[in-house]
């Protein structure tokens, strides 16, 4: 980078959020040739560097005029509000998409954060960038969101325990030719006398300076007056007894400004004292323009109401430098000093009231559709507000629906950390003023349990989740609309626990209640519909579960009017996944095939991203079809591509990168690569184990894909104790007739023909092949199979003639099913035994 002290002669290609620049800045040379000379002197890796100093001093605007100076030596800009971890994190990771970050999916923010992180690290696509944050308090609020590396980190605080972290400036008030130019500019006129006079009692404090100046330049009012008004309105402060937290100066001043915009322009200080309560960051006038709709009759609501008195009282707020006006955004902004100064002058009653008249503003612009993208910017937009507010301590329920929404919106935008930290400080409130089974208040238990659930604690999700539907059900009934959705994400939360029974049950309940409720096509009933199917896969019902989902499908593209719409192509991929588990092979793929065409037209119109939870599934699904389909280098190729992608995007030990993890190891054993299938479904079952618990359905269905892995590598004594105790608790949990019990069964026949245990196998192999072809019918692939297994044992025990035959029987349907020329029908017909292997569904 130039190391002169210059104006950019360039924009940076990104430039992010940065506030408009100070007009009247002045002075700070010498801070800003050593601010310049700290960061290009810095050598590769990142050194954090701080303006620290307390409120007032003007370490924002010292850190404005520095990226407006030298923004041209800067690639990208980028300012993150860092004075609340939801603001900062999601200002953060608004940067994704500048960077070329558009395959991770909504609902992944933390990822996000990382992803933009490792992009300034490795300087991909910018080397020479500048990343701010404004305002931060704690250094361990940012310790997960810093960059690192190449670029230039900035920090402003008033905490001093940046000094241990950063290199730090100190930015102290004006000196005193400085306050005096300030002055010169502000107020013209102005005698160098004056000047001196009113700095030495303002402190040289930039802020106060600022107040007096704007106060004078528009009323023509001499510095003897003021220095004589600044007099009465300190004394009138001290008086208070109360000890401020700022400078008397600034009390001071404000205290005189606030007096004569009183007289000359009431409802601006009707608009002022409700900014106050809003949070330091800009506020959109849309936002503010809504009370014409919501606010009792005032003379601030009639203000409002008039384009041309609304646009007189923001004027009166910027001329006496109370609000700072940034016409292009048209937003109004306060200084976080005013607002405590301006809350600090009201009584109890006055403050409640005017709060109460911001959380009527807030209310009003929910868009009441938080898990919609379109929605997304809006809620964003109020983020930086509910806090200040203290929303949550309102009981207005339009109120309480935006605090419900937000939560909302946190959880499905994947702010996890945001979302479990508002929703525990709403619950503690709303738990000790309301009443037992108020409705916003089971709601919001409800967001609780999705929430532990998404943070992977399926027990306590499952606790919160029955007290909470049972609170519902009693107080409100079966058929309330709030009482639906929690019957649906209850149903869910026994899924994953495994407790498919009672997951079935409690939807095929729900499933009528949503038709009666919302109708036969409504998103909610739509939703149900799908779990309903899942549900009926889990309990070997594919034929129920295919009509479900065709169901499903048209009712879905009946709605949204096309096959390209990505909650159709979610149906379409549920239909081609049934078609795979009733063993229509070829048919599944083709479809699936399909579908996977509409998910890569969706993602290069960035409707979805590349790495979007339903993309990676679908494209899953058809690697699993691809392989029953006698494709399995095609299928492998996409299932190793599949785990990478889930891997990077979710982790290791996310349940959707365990079932891609399982896909690619059934696909290597296909293709005979025993030793990476054996060691890739060992180390998925043990973390299977981890996240879902030892006994979980779907733990035990990768223990048997391990347990092939180790039969084919001649570790049959192992592979046989696996089998053995996964037959157990499969029996225990799902049933001897379960689909997941008779693919044990038939793997632990094939252990025990390995080890010669012939006997034992045939008897075992006898009662899988009649229950396959009970659950499944007798032409299902692995009924045949079974059976083709079977033959095997028949004629090692010496019934020749019945192997015979039950061999052709086989052979003839297979070929019928899935043609001779099927690996099946050639391995049976060279006396091959075949694997049942094992596939989880997404839950």
């Amino acid at each position: 980078m130039a190391d002169s002290d210059r104006y950019g002669t360039a924009a940076p290609a990104v430039w992010g959020n940065v506030p408009q620049r100070n007009a009247s800045f002045t002075g700070r040379s010498d801070l800003l040739y050593r601010l310049r000379s700290q960061l290009v002197e810095q050598k590769d890796a990142v050194v954090l560097h701080a303006l620290q100093g307390y409120g007032g001093v003007g370490k924002t605007h010292l850190a404005i005029e520095y990226i407006y100076r030298f923004s041209g030596d800067y690639e990208l800009i980028w300012w993150v509000p860092a004075d609340q971890p939801p603001l900062l994190r999601g200002s953060l990771a608004a940067l994704a998409p500048r960077l070329g970050i558009t395959d991770i999916p909504a609902g992944r923010q933390e990822d996000v954060i990382d992803a933009v992180r490792e992009k300034l690290r490795r300087g991909e696509p910018y080397k020479r960038w500048l990343v701010v944050f404004d305002n931060a308090d704690q250094p361990e609020d940012l310790q997960d969101v810093l960059p690192k590396a190449n670029g230039h980190v900035l920090i402003t605080s008033r905490n001093h325990r940046w000094q241990s972290r950063a290199m730090v400036l100190d930015v102290d008030v004006f000196m005193r030719v400085e306050s005096m130019e300030f002055l010169r500019r502000r107020v013209p006129g102005i005698s160098d006398y004056d000047a001196d006079r009113l700095a030495e009692e303002l402190g040289d404090l930039p802020l106060a300076l600022e107040q007096a100046g704007a106060l004078m330049a528009e009323t023509a009012m001499s510095v003897e007056t003021y220095l004589s008004e600044l007099e009465r309105a300190a004394s009138k402060i001290l008086a208070q007894g109360t000890p401020l937290d700022y400078p008397v100066p600034v009390a001071a001043a404000w205290s005189i400004s606030l007096e004569r915009i009183t007289r000359q322009e009431p409802s601006a200080m009707e608009l002022l004292y409700r900014i106050a309560y809003f949070g330091p960051e800009p506020i959109p006038l849309d936002l503010i323009n809504l009370g014409r709709h919501v606010l009792s009759d005032s003379e601030l609501r009639n203000t409002i109401k008039d384009p041309y008195r609304m646009s007189n009282a923001i004027r009166e707020l910027g001329r006496y430098a109370l609000a700072r006006i940034d016409n292009l955004r048209r937003s109004l902004q306060m200084h976080r000093i005013i607002q405590t100064l301006i809350k600090e002058g009201l009584s109890e009653n006055e403050g409640k009231a005017v709060r109460h008249d911001v959380h009527l503003l807030l209310a009003a612009a929910d868009p009441d559709r938080p898990d919609e993208l379109d929605s997304w910017q809006a809620y964003e937009d109020l983020l930086p507000h509910i806090y200040p507010s203290q929303i949550i301590e309102c009981t207005y329920q339009d109120a309480r629906r935006l605090v419900t929404n937000m939560a909302r919106y946190l959880l499905v935008k994947g702010d996890l950390k945001a979302c479990a930290e508002w929703v525990d400080r709403a619950l503690e409130d709303w738990q000790r003023t309301s009443k037992e089974n108020d409705l916003h208040l089971l709601i919001l238990r409800r967001l609780k349990a999705n929430l532990l659930l998404v943070q992977g604690y399926h027990q306590q999700a499952l606790e919160v989740s029955r007290d909470t539907l049972e609170r519902f059900q009693a107080a409100y009934g079966y058929d309330h609309d709030e009482t639906l959705i929690m019957t649906n994400i209850h149903g869910g939360i026994l899924r994953w626990l495994g407790q498919f029974a009672s997951a079935l049950e409690a939807d095929q309940d729900a499933l009528e209640l949503h038709e009666r409720v919302f109708g036969t096509n409504h998103p909610n009933t739509q939703r149900v519909l799908s779990n309903l199917a899942i549900d009926n896969t889990l309990a070997t019902r594919y034929e129920d579960a295919l009509a479900l989902d065709r169901r499903g499908y048209e009712l879905r593209r009946d709605y949204y009017g096309s096959d390209a719409h990505w909650r159709v192509a979610f149906s379409n991929n549920a239909v081609a996944r049934d078609l795979r588990l009733l063993g229509r092979y070829a048919e599944a793929r083709e479809h699936s095939e399909r579908v996977y065409g509409i998910y890569q037209d969706l993602v290069r119109q960035r409707v979805l991203g590349v790495n979007h939870p339903d993309v990676l599934n679908q494209a899953r699904e058809l690697a699993i079809a691809r392989r029953k389909a006698g494709a399995f280098d095609e299928a492998l190729s996409l299932a190793r591509e599949v785990f990478h992608r889930q891997r990077d995007t979710y982790g290791r030990a996310n349940p959707t990168t365990l079932a891609a993890a399982l896909t690619l190891a059934n696909c290597q054993r296909l293709v005979k690569d025993y030793d990476p299938s054996a060691a890739f479904a060992t180390e998925t079952a043990e973390r299977y184990g981890e996240v879902l618990g030892p006994h979980h359905p779907f733990t035990l269905g990768a223990a048997l894909n391990t347990a092939l892995a180790l039969r084919l590598l001649g570790e049959s004594d192992e592979a046989e104790t696996t089998l053995r105790s996964a037959l157990a608790r499969f029996t225990a949990t799902l049933g001897e007739r379960h689909h997941y019990t008779l693919t044990c069964a038939t793997n632990l026949a094939s252990v025990l023909s390995g080890r010669d245990e012939v006997a034992e196998a045939r008897k075992i192999g006898e009662a899988a092949a009649a229950g396959l072809r009970d659950v499944l019918g007798e032409d299902h692939p692995h009924a045949l199979a079974c059976a083709a297994n079977l033959a095997l044992d028949l004629e090692a025990v010496g019934e020749a003639e019945r192997a015979r035959d039950l061999r052709d029987d086989v052979i003839k349907r297979f070929g019928r099913t899935l043609g001779e020329n099927y690996p099946d029908v050639i391995a049976v017909a060279h006396h091959e035994r075949l694997d049942f292997d094992f596939e989880p569904p997404a839950v």
